[in-house]
């Protein structure tokens, strides 16, 4: 993987992901990347590669096994409530590829998934897919009309950081994880006369 300043090779992405999943993001440096990769920090710098470069080379590849994996939602025919299930199963089926690493990433804040600013919103290709179905919902009546940005990255940080957080930290399994928080996200607590009761306080 080509950066702008060096290249990235898969023993070196593999090398950086193994020291995100053991120290996290905070504590990644080339001096433990290279401990990984068995070769010395000078080798790195040699290859003019920096701190930076690793972490954008592990989050593209986190990416892109996201998009790939977000594509049968997109494609497929239902409603957009049945490809919503389906699109937030495949976000705990990438964030499971990739645990460990983004359990690291999760402990600095997942800052790297996120645009900068008090009013941060998820970066666009994680984002994108969920504003599309929120999009479609609205339109075929099988989703609330809600703000698609502001949802979709609710959706994004609610169930893959607290997918994250059950698997990494709880050590719960993946289906269970992943079926809980997904039930919980599409049909909410509430029973009927409950949901009444509680809409009309708010009103």
């Amino acid at each position: 993987m080509s950066t702008r300043q060096g290249v990235v090779d898969q023993a070196l992405l593999d090398a950086t992901a193994a020291a995100i999943a053991r120290w996290g993001l905070h504590e990644l440096t080339l001096e433990r990347v290279a401990s990984e990769a068995g070769i010395s920090r000078a080798t790195i710098y040699r290859r003019g590669v920096t701190r930076e470069d690793l972490i954008g080379a592990v989050t593209a590849e986190a990416a892109d096994t996201y998009t790939r994996a977000m594509l049968p939602a997109l494609a497929q025919s239902g409603t957009a409530a049945e490809r919503l299930r389906i699109a937030l199963g495949a976000l705990c089926a990438t964030a499971d590829q990739h645990l460990h690493v983004l359990a690291g990433f999760f402990l600095a804040g997942g800052e790297v998934f996120h645009q900068p600013g008090p009013d941060a919103m998820v970066v666009e290709v994680f984002a994108e897919p969920f504003e599309r179905l929120l999009r479609d919902g609205a339109v075929d009546g099988s989703l609330r009309h809600l703000s698609p940005t502001i949802t979709a990255t609710v959706l994004f940080n609610l169930v893959g950081w607290g997918y994250i957080h059950l698997r990494a930290a709880h050590g719960w399994g993946a289906s269970i994880t992943a079926e809980a928080i997904i039930d919980l996200v599409l049909h909410g607590a509430l029973g009927p006369a409950s949901h009444q009761r509680v809409t009309t306080l708010t009103e």
